[in-house]
């Protein structure tokens, strides 16, 4: 592929990468590369107010001196900024004591892989105008002023690159495309709300995105308040993200297994959630932003955590599973995770986490409600008991209770505090899948992406209302 305007381009990102390894001092040397730009354009009360083009180039480096390893930072490519890395990481190494748990850099073929990669970047986002995210943003408005409600949300379009090279031979390139489009919709007592997350831009949506946010909006009116209890819901696709976030973050990384702190921990071959799920990370699927490369340069692959219930694997990377005594299967975590994303540390997480779904619609899982909620997502959730994995958060933007398989009434947000585990032993019927976010990483707080169905489970904890 040919870089485009503003790229780098595999070519002059590795050469730059490989100048700068040939001079390290240190015994082994990594250097890694995310390079990119995003474009952004927001609306809000019915109005186009903001569009702006952020580039971000950062690099790390891994020095390796002895049995001691350490990491340095830049955000310049400038072979001076390169050079000056890696020798604060090779000083910073050669001050330390020895660390026993390194195991050392990664060889090319230490995680082979012969999958297929699918497409992973896309003209038609990279090359997305200000001009076009502005009229997918006009369909929304006008759909939203045609119902006299208010629109608020965001067009985002991104292109990045990311290039692994080290002293032992790895050499590694994926220049990716993302698009994600939102929708927020104020009736003046209550909201709607949709998105969209895709690679490829041109199939985004906007007026069909703009209609379920609407139609959500129309249904929020007169919420009603409900006492806390154990309710039946239907929780759709990004409610479903929200829950399953923290048996990933806490559960489904080595790095957490091994410390003991993952439910997994002494669990596989045991079952820990109903025997209808099955919960995995697969970096190739092409529903779920497809990325065939780790943060260590190795080649991404699938990884089946639960099936049927029972605990099966974790996400590794070679330090964890040579630790471990497991195949490594190319999840090293982003070397400025611990920064971004300070819950998740530098463990080795699920990055495109898949549950298989059915057929159904949300509204045919609501139709066999016989009483209970239905939910659209949840906001700003924690984790305060990661080993039980215990939810909790509010709901948002559309909770209705169901009667006999109809929405009878708009609720006020309500508190929901759920483990996570018994939630998913309680599913009764899946539906379609959705590609999504949660909500953290939905607000530029990570990069997790899920492909999950709608669940209708039996049981949901609500532990107090709001008012609002």
């Amino acid at each position: 592929m040919m870089p485009r305007e503003g790229m780098l381009g595999e070519a002059a990102a590795l050469n730059a990468l490989a100048e700068a390894l040939r001079a390290s001092p240190a015994d082994q040397t990594e250097i890694v590369l995310e390079a990119g730009s995003q474009a952004v354009t927001r609306f809000a009360n019915n109005e186009i107010h903001q569009n702006v083009l952020a580039t971000r180039t950062r690099v790390a480096v891994r020095a390796v001196v002895g049995q001691a390893v350490a990491r340095a930072f830049t955000t310049s490519l400038a072979p001076e900024a390169l050079r000056a890395a890696i020798a604060a990481a090779t000083e910073a190494a050669r001050r330390q004591g020895a660390n026993p748990r390194f195991v050392g850099l990664p060889t090319p073929g230490a995680s082979p892989s012969t999958a297929t990669v699918p497409p992973i970047f896309f003209a038609t986002t990279a090359e997305q105008s200000p001009e076009a995210r502005a009229a997918g943003v006009r369909l929304i408005i006008a759909a939203t002023e045609a119902a006299g409600f208010t629109a608020f949300g965001t067009a985002i379009t991104e292109v990045t690159e990311l290039a692994v090279v080290n002293s032992l031979g790895v050499r590694a390139y994926a220049a990716t495309t993302g698009a994600f489009l939102r929708a927020l919709i104020d009736n003046g007592q209550g909201t709607g709300y949709a998105d969209a997350l895709v690679r490829d831009a041109a199939l985004l949506d906007p007026a069909a995105l703009a209609a379920e946010a609407i139609h959500k909006c129309r249904l929020n009116v007169n919420q009603i308040e409900l006492p806390p209890g154990d309710y039946a819901a239907v929780l759709e696709p990004n409610a479903v993200a929200d829950f399953v976030r923290f048996p990933v973050l806490y559960g489904l990384g080595a790095g957490t297994v091994e410390s003991g702190r993952s439910f997994m921990a002494g669990k596989f071959g045991q079952t820990v959630t109903g025997a209808n799920i099955t919960l995995g990370d697969d970096p190739l699927e092409p529903l779920c932003l497809p990325m065939p490369i780790d943060y260590e340069g190795m080649p991404a692959q699938a990884v089946g955590c639960i099936a049927g219930g029972v605990a099966q694997a974790v996400a590794t990377d070679t330090a964890t599973a040579t630790r471990l005594g497991l195949a490594p299967n190319g999840h090293a975590a982003s070397p400025w995770e611990a920064i971004d994303e300070p819950e998740a540390g530098d463990s080795p997480l699920p990055e495109h986490v898949i549950m298989p779904g059915g057929t159904a619609t949300v509204d045919a899982l609501t139709r066999d409600l016989a009483r209970g909620l239905r939910i659209t997502r949840l906001h700003y959730t924690h984790c305060p008991d990661p080993k039980r994995v215990v939810a909790t958060g509010t709901t948002r933007d559309g909770t209705f209770l169901v009667e006999n398989g109809e929405i009878v009434a708009a609720v006020k947000n309500l508190r929901i505090t759920q483990p996570v585990l018994e939630l998913l032993a309680s599913v009764e019927a899946m539906g379609q899948t959705k590609t999504c976010r949660d909500w953290w990483a939905a607000n530029g707080m990570g990069t997790t992406t899920y492909l999950l169905p709608a669940l209708r489970v039996g049981h949901c904890t609500v532990t107090g209302a709001t008012t609002f």
